[in-house]
């Protein structure tokens, strides 16, 4: 004997599910969309880490001075992006053919700032990889303004630069 019960849902059960879709859709997004913003803010930082990696590993590999340059006109403020490039005739401009990676602006609501003069508008890398400065320096990466998911990417007095949490907000 063949079973003709159709199967599927109540109209109840139906709607208790939505409910249940609603409810955990509500509790998700919130933290979902920190999580996007940590990872934004952690891949800025990442690529001006990479940048300024590349720029010791390059002055060290063609045995010259390379240099990380903001293109801000503005003291201290690197949010307009940086060129990096080989100085070979140390006159702190980029000239034809020394040009090695350049960085556009960082997206909307980002800045990025140095704290110390030293790092104002350019960092020199020398042949053997050290800073032409012994005097370390911070900057602070943040997110229109707030504190709580802003990074420092610090550099030594000997140029090697590492990304830490908890930066203030200039």
């Amino acid at each position: 004997m063949k079973n003709n019960k159709i199967r599927g849902f109540t109209l109840l059960e139906l709607l208790v599910t939505i409910a249940i879709v609603i409810i955990l859709t509500t509790i998700g997004i919130p933290s979902f969309m920190g999580l996007i913003r940590d990872n934004n803010i952690t891949a800025t930082a990442n690529d001006f880490l990479t940048a300024l990696n590349y720029a010791r590993s390059e002055a060290v590999t063609r045995n010259t001075d390379v240099i990380v340059k903001s293109k801000s006109a503005t003291n201290k403020d690197w949010s307009i992006g940086w060129d990096i490039f080989v100085d070979s005739n140390s006159n702190d401009i980029v000239d034809a053919g020394e040009l090695l990676k350049t960085h556009e602006a960082l997206a909307s609501g980002y800045t990025l700032k140095s704290n110390a003069t030293n790092l104002a508008t350019q960092l020199v890398f020398k042949s053997t990889g050290l800073r032409d400065t012994v005097i370390g320096g911070t900057f602070f990466l943040c997110k229109d303004n707030d504190a709580s998911t802003a990074r420092a990417i610090i550099i030594n007095s000997v140029g090697r630069a590492r990304v830490d949490d908890g930066a203030a907000c200039s």
